[in-house]
Parts: structure tokens; C-alpha cells; sequence
């Protein structure tokens, strides 16, 4: 049988308020300025399960009971994001309005979901929530028993750290009835600006106004198409010690983004002559003991994340050794990976925050989708999600984002469940660039199927699943 697109359908809808709001937190928590560097939109983490032997009604029914005392440790997610009326700068109101709980079912099995197409699995499994909600947490149940838990949030309150912390805490929460850490909620004491502020002038030259004039149109954007890929443990590795060298071993990232480098040359081709490479980098490890407190960072949720990207020309790319383009992605990176790089961000937003007052924000210009073709890699592979809180372990867990009007490609690159080496990607990526992905003899990038995700067929008798939809 083909796969299959799947269609969900929302059950219901509810609020859920924190039972225990801590006292004494403050009404409104001002958002720090790396925070504004990405600024507001959806962001989701979606993690698939297949049939808990317990039933879904068990997994909704824990949800319920345990989202209010969830809430009561991650208080700011039962609030709302609003924008300061002299300022219009975003902020968390704090005011327990309820984070949302989202239950709902999709006619589909697993094994017969498209995965590898993006498009037809994981955009329509994230279920669009209200502007202003810092938390919808969302269940779908699949006719084969098996389940979706999708954390959606704002960017504002979480990078990559901060949105695999929330499933982790979870699971603690609900194996144990505790936490063995409490999350740093203050964010702009946490990352102050210095006085005066000082950054570089070539900081102006990265940002551009997220405006439709300075933007792709969106029947450009609409051209893009959405993959989810596999690469198995023995490709990583064969990718790394290819893109290495007796006196430089590359990283696995590094060797990753290489190789999809050239595959980005191969499509451009003589279209343009140069490409950019660009990749999302947690600063985390970077700051600076000395002016930031290292435990508050650790448990911080918050944004602590910057580009690095570099341009090459294209023949240059195509025509290096694997381990040359791979130096070159290596540099790139360590060129931001550094403390003082992200207390010139938080100097340079202070000082241009005056395009929130105009209705406006900021976004990085690599990302666009304006200039030379560029590719952004999101790695989310230092980030490990326990996922099982009660009903066993996902069998895959993605970031998942709706672009907008951004035109560039791009690439989310995260750890697979199974704990085996291997990594799951979802890419946004032109039709001619997704070709060269395609045809790469090297067949990296293999389609994310339903049978290369482990999703078989689950033996339930007819009876069965009719049971378990009357009983939901």
C-alpha cells in the first residue's frame, strides 16, 4: 500500500493551570536579549511512539494528572507571551492563564505514514496552537495504538537545550515524582547587557529586518520541500575518518556538514558562484565562568545560541578533499564559539531594540533565502531525550518548525532514540538540491520510511482498535 498523508483531528482542547504556583514569581519576566535574537515563532518537538501496552487512555489520563505539578516547577510555560505596550518588545506574563493540552487522533497507522516526506507526516502531527501560549503540549493516537507527544512552545523560551530539557523533566517527573534539578527562570539578569555596550560593527551586517519587502515571496518559499532522512552509525563514521587527517580529526558535524556542502555545490552548479554553509551553535560551553554563573547556565532553558556561516565558491567546494571543506566548516564554527561573541549579541540587541517599538524584529540574513544559495544546519545531536516516562521509548524524536517566509535551505540533524549511533535529519530544501541528495552515490541521506524508523505493523485484531477508539 502507498504511505500515507495523515490527517489529524482534534479531540479536545484543554487549559491546565499550574496546582502549585511558586510564590513570590514575579508578574511579568522580561526575556533576555539573546532571546530576541531568534525572537517569537512556533517551535515543536515531536516524538513518536508505537502502542504502549497500557493503551493510549492510560498515556492521556497521566498527562492530565501530571501537567498542573509540571507546570508548578515550570512556571513560566503556564503563562502568556505578550509584548510591553511602550516597548513592544516580547515578554512572559506570568499569570497561570494554563498551558494547553491537545488530544487528538489520526486515522493512519504507523507503518503506513509517509515519514520520509516531511510534508505529509511530521507538519501535519505538530497541531497549530494560539499565538501568545508558551506550552501546548499535544497527544495523537494513531489506529494502530501508538502515539505522538509534541512539545510546541515560542522560541523565546527555549533553544535546543532548553526544548529537550522539557521531555526529560517529564519523564522524571512521572518515573520518580520529582525532579533531581529546578530550572533557571530569570533570564535578563542571567545575560545583562554591558555598559557601555560594545560588539563589533560587522554584527549589523549578519541581522535584517523580518520584513515581506526584504523576504522571498511566499510562492518562492512554497516551492521548498520538506525530507526526513536517516544516516545510519556506519555512515557517520565512515563520513568522519573520510573527512579526516593524520593531524586534524574532524567532528562528526563537521564531516556531516561536508558532505552535504558538496552535495549544496552539486545543485547550485553553474547557477551562482558561491554557496554558504551556516550551522545554529549552543554558546553554552563557551561562556565565560567568570561573568556567567555556570549552574544557572546549565539549567537555563533559555536562548544561548548564534550562527557561524561561511561562503566559498562553488567550484572551490566541489573540487576540495572532503577533509579541506570539512576544516572549512570547522573553522566557521569555532570562529563563534566563544564567550565574548555572545556578550556582543547581547550588547548589539540592546542597542537595536528599538525595531520592536515599530512592529518589527530581527532575523540572522543567512537565513532569508536572499544572496548566494545557503544551507543552515540545526544540530540537535549533543542533546540526548530520555522519552520514556512511563510507556516505553520513542522510536523517533525531531525538532519541528514552520518557516514562514524564509527562503534558505535547511537542515535539523538529531540524535535517533535507539542510542546506536545513527541520526535522524529534517531538511527543507530546494527541489533541485533534494535531486542531489537523491542521487548522491554515497546514499548518506537515506529516506526516513516507516520501515527504516522501525514502525512495523502492530497486531492488533479489529476488535481491539475498535475498543481502544470507543473507549477515547
Amino acid at each position: 500500500m502507498p504511505a500515507e498523508r495523515v490527517d489529524v483531528a482534534v479531540l479536545s482542547r484543554t487549559l491546565v493551570r499550574a496546582s502549585d504556583p511558586p510564590r513570590g514569581f514575579p508578574a511579568v519576566l522580561p526575556v533576555s536579549n539573546l532571546d530576541l535574537i531568534l525572537g517569537s515563532f512556533h517551535i515543536y518537538l515531536v516524538s513518536v511512539y508505537p502502542a504502549p501496552a497500557a493503551g493510549f487512555p492510560a498515556v492521556a489520563a497521566a498527562a492530565r494528572a501530571t501537567l498542573p505539578a509540571f507546570l508548578s516547577r515550570f512556571f513560566p510555560f503556564a503563562g502568556r507571551v505578550v509584548a510591553d505596550v511602550s516597548t513592544g518588545v516580547p515578554e512572559v506574563a506570568c499569570d497561570n492563564a494554563g498551558a494547553e493540552l491537545v488530544v487528538a487522533e489520526a486515522a493512519a497507522r504507523l507503518a503506513d505514514v509517509d515519514f520520509a516526506d516531511a510534508d505529509r507526516s511530521l507538519a501535519r502531527l505538530a497541531v497549530p496552537f494560539q499565538d501568545g501560549l508558551a506550552l501546548s503540549l499535544q497527544l495523537v493516537r494513531f489506529a494502530c495504538g501508538g502515539f505522538v507527544l509534541s512539545w510546541g512552545t515560542d522560541h523565546l523560551l527555549a533553544d535546543g537545550h532548553g526544548m529537550t530539557a522539557l521531555p526529560n523533566a517529564w519523564a522524571e517527573l512521572l518515573r520518580t515524582g520529582g525532579l533531581s534539578w529546578e530550572p533557571h527562570h530569570q533570564r535578563a539578569s542571567l545575560f545583562r547587557p554591558r555598559s557601555p555596550p560594545r560588539f563589533s560593527p560587522s554584527l549589523d551586517a549578519e541581522f535584517t529586518r523580518y520584513a515581506p519587502a526584504g523576504l522571498p515571496n511566499a510562492l518562492l518559499t512554497a516551492t521548498l520541500v520538506r525530507r526526513n532522512y536517516v544516516v545510519s552509525a556506519a555512515d557517520v563514521a565512515r563520513l568522519r575518518a573520510a573527512a579526516s587527517t593524520p593531524a586534524r580529526r574532524a567532528t562528526r558535524l563537521e564531516a556531516l556538514s561536508a558532505h552535504v556542502w558538496k552535495l549544496l555545490a552539486a545543485a547550485v552548479g553553474g547557477s551562482d558562484a558561491r554557496c554558504r554553509m551556516a550551522w545554529l551553535v549552543d554558546g553554552r560551553p563557551r561562556l565565560d565562568p567568570a561573568r556567567f554563573d555556570a549552574d544557572a547556565v546549565r539549567r537555563y532553558l533559555g536562548n544561548v545560541v548564534t550562527y557561524a556561516s561561511r561562503e566559498a565558491a562553488v567550484e572551490a567546494v566541489s573540487s576540495s578533499p572532503l577533509p579541506d571543506v570539512a576544516a572549512m566548516a570547522g573553522a566557521a564554527i569555532a570562529g563563534v564559539f566563544r564567550s565574548e561573541r555572545f556578550e556582543e549579541l547581547v550588547d548589539w540587541m540592546e542597542a537595536r531594540k528599538g525595531v520592536f517599538r515599530e512592529g518589527g524584529k530581527w532575523t540572522e540574513a543567512v537565513g532569508a533565502g536572499t544572496g548566494t544559495p545557503a544551507l543552515v544546519v540545526s544540530a540537535f545531536v549533543a542533546f540526548r531525550v530520555e522519552g520514556d516516562f512511563g510507556f516505553g521509548r520513542p522510536r523517533l524524536v525531531m525538532p519541528w518548525v514552520r518557516p514562514g517566509r524564509l527562503g534558505s535551505a535547511a537542515m535539523t540533524v538529531a540524535r535517533s532514540p535507539r542510542e546506536d549511533g545513527s541520526w535522524v535529519i529534517t531538511a527543507r530544501l530546494w527541489p533541485r538540491l533534494a535531486d542531489a541528495v537523491d542521487a548522491d552515490p554515497e546514499a548518506v541521506l537515506k529516506p526516513a520510511t516507516a520501515a527504516a524508523l522501525g514502525f512495523a505493523a502492530l497486531e492488533l485484531e479489529p476488535a481491539d482498535v475498535a475498543q481502544h477508539a470507543s473507549r477515547l
